[in-house]
């Protein structure tokens, strides 16, 4: 036998936040209402969250706003996006570039250049 979720209506809800705001402690409240104290606290988060808008009903939620600065933050990311995209493709088509058109130097595995990088003798103090 299956148990029926309780719903809760919308003004219950409010009523529960505004008497928290009010200064009652939320163990309280939970008792005043009869509600889980767990609840009530998950309840709080979305109040805090989305304030008058919080608890829609029904499924019906809706979507945040975002705001100005938020969408300034995310015009900015998604520029550094379109940059490093293109900062990518040129990479690629640079080292494409390179690996056609100079060829590595040393291709045989042999130390060509180590006569280059050898000390030169000191010359003797008199």
């Amino acid at each position: 036998m299956e148990m029926a979720r309780i719903q809760y209506s919308r003004e219950l809800k409010i009523a529960c936040m505004r008497a928290l705001d009010a200064g009652e402690t939320s163990g309280q409240v939970a008792r005043k209402f009869q509600i889980s104290p767990k609840l009530l606290e998950k309840w709080r988060a979305e109040w805090r969250a989305q304030g008058e808008t919080a608890f829609p009903g029904a499924g019906r939620r809706t979507r945040m706003e975002t705001s100005a600065s938020e969408q300034q933050q995310i015009a900015e990311l998604e520029r550094k996006i379109g940059q490093m995209a293109m900062e990518n493709d040129f990479l690629k088509k640079t080292l494409q570039h390179f690996k056609e058109h100079h060829p590595p130097a040393v291709v045989s595995g042999d130390s060509v250049c180590t006569a280059k990088s050898a000390k030169p003798p000191k010359p003797e103090a008199k």
